[in-house]
């Protein structure tokens, strides 16, 4: 069984991984956010520390969902 459960993104937000966790739920995969608001009271020191989980068994398509979301144009790269 694929059970376990896989971190497939490192994030510095909180705001940042909860987006991409969304994007994940929209396709139908499940993912928990671990470190999120806490670690928005350290001092930033450019380590990554917010993460973004799923089970094992849905790693391959949950990075395939962030690779497409990561390439979308932003806002204001769709104005021309």
């Amino acid at each position: 069984m694929d059970d376990k459960i896989v971190t497939i993104a490192e994030f510095q937000s909180d705001l940042e991984a909860q987006m991409a966790k969304a994007a994940l739920q929209e396709n139908g995969i499940d993912a928990i956010i671990v470190g999120g608001p806490i670690m928005n009271l350290l001092p930033a020191d450019g380590m990554w520390n917010v993460q973004l989980q799923v089970f094992a068994r849905d790693a391959e398509r949950a990075g395939a969902v962030l690779d497409a979301q990561q390439n979308q144009p932003g806002p204001e790269e769709g104005i021309s």
